[in-house]
């Protein structure tokens, strides 16, 4: 989009209040979450948190085809990096393995670890093939990233990292797998399921592991790009204590910008034992 970024801050903001008061089913996904992860806060800050998540979320839809299509020097334009030189440096030393996780952000996060260097990343095929083409061409198109799907398994991942390719994962989704797919761990003081591929992978290959975010400055219209530590070595003990840091890893960096995690999905769905899940009410709606 070509409009000034105040414009375009401006316009996905106007979008993003429309969208929550007009799809009631996700905007209680979100109320839900918001409910499950910060009791601490008041009903009222918890609807301006929802409020201002849409707003974002939107401002970064208007904006993924300037992730996906644009040329690279244009998109350097809208980023602060924060950290590139010492991931680089570690690139070069090590196998790395890069945690993110589902925020309105994604697709610049995508575009700014493939400036980073060769990449190899598993891909979740959408429901319509255009978009999964349009998605892996915008990912790839300059960027020396190679795609995979989760069918796959983790061979190309471990090909991939012996070639010195960065590996980069987002293992936050429940795919309520259950057995050795995934584990159960706290996030915000709540159980949820996460994959452990992160953990077994690591295991198999020494890879280092980081985890990073992104977040988008609605005031400039810039993207700020950061990474964490990479995880103590007990992480590496389990997958599971793996899946753990890497929790506690995520959940301290999005605490600096909570409004801008996917809290449209619907990430507690797969309850402990069992139990039911919170979304059931809303997904009767």
């Amino acid at each position: 989009m070509f409009l000034p970024r105040s414009w375009v801050m401006k316009l996905g903001g106007w979008f993003g209040d429309r969208f929550r008061l007009k799809n009631q089913k996700r905007r209680r996904i979100v109320e839900v979450n918001l409910a499950l992860c910060f009791p601490e806060k008041s009903e009222q800050e918890r609807q301006e948190m929802c409020a201002e998540h849409f707003r974002v979320y939107c401002r970064c839809l208007l904006d993924s085809g300037l992730a996906l299509f644009s040329s690279e020097a244009r998109v350097r334009k809208l980023i602060k990096f924060e950290g590139l030189d010492d991931y680089r440096q570690m690139l070069a030393d090590h196998k790395v393995i890069t945690i993110g996780w589902h925020l309105t952000t994604m697709e610049f996060g995508n575009n700014i670890l493939g400036m980073a260097g060769p990449a190899v990343s598993m891909m979740k095929p959408m429901n319509n093939p255009l978009l999964t083409w349009l998605f892996a061409y915008g990912r790839t198109r300059t960027a020396d990233t190679e795609l995979v799907t989760r069918d796959r398994g983790m061979r190309p991942l471990l090909k991939g990292l012996k070639e010195g390719r960065q590996c980069v994962l987002f293992p936050d989704e429940d795919l309520a797998e259950g057995g050795q797919g995934s584990t159960f761990v706290p996030f915000f003081g709540i159980e949820r399921s996460m994959v452990t591929t992160p953990g077994r992978l690591a295991r198999s290959s020494r890879a280092k592991v980081v985890t990073c975010a992104t977040r988008l400055d609605s005031n400039t219209g810039l993207y700020h790009f950061s990474f964490g530590q990479p995880l103590d070595e007990a992480a590496y003990d389990t997958p599971e204590a793996m899946a753990l840091a890497i929790s506690r890893s995520m959940e301290s960096l999005l605490r600096e910008m909570p409004e801008q995690y996917m809290w449209t999905f619907r990430w507690f769905k797969t309850r402990p034992g069992g139990a039911p899940s919170p979304y059931d009410p809303v997904s009767q709606k």
